[in-house]
């Protein structure tokens, strides 16, 4: 199935195709451009939501070359939280120079939430277990 941010069914977004035969299973970045509706996005306060949230996983960018160009940049790579939803925090980056857009369903979480994390303190103190995230099938 070719995903888009209309029909995205899962909770984590941000990891690509284009990143390599390790992630054959993820879907095309191309499938959540569309500048008309990153056009409509209110970006400060997305991008306030999505850089607000909890970064509980690092590593090199150096494994993540730009999935629109293919550079590879120096840096970190972080998987950040709300606590309901998982996202690379290069997400930003994308929309603010790709015309990248979220999924709907994870547009209407953060705008249910008045666009501010909710609860950072519990989201600090809870363990996180990816095994109960559900993941595209091979």
């Amino acid at each position: 199935m070719e995903y888009n941010h209309k029909n995205w069914p899962y909770k984590w977004f941000g990891l690509w195709k284009e990143y390599g035969d390790g992630y054959a299973q993820c879907p095309s970045i191309k499938g959540f451009v569309d500048h008309e509706v990153n056009q409509s996005y209110d970006k400060v306060r997305i991008l306030e939501y999505l850089n607000s949230g909890f970064a509980f996983v690092a590593t090199s960018r150096h494994n993540f070359p730009s999935p629109f160009t293919g550079e590879i940049k120096g840096g970190s790579i972080c998987l950040v939280t709300d606590g309901i939803w998982l996202w690379q925090d290069t997400i930003s980056e994308y929309i603010l120079e790709n015309g990248l857009v979220i999924p709907s369903a994870m547009y209407a979480h953060m705008a249910r939430n008045n666009f501010k994390i909710p609860n950072m303190e519990a989201l600090l103190n809870k363990d996180f277990d990816f095994s109960t995230l559900e993941w595209p099938k091979q």
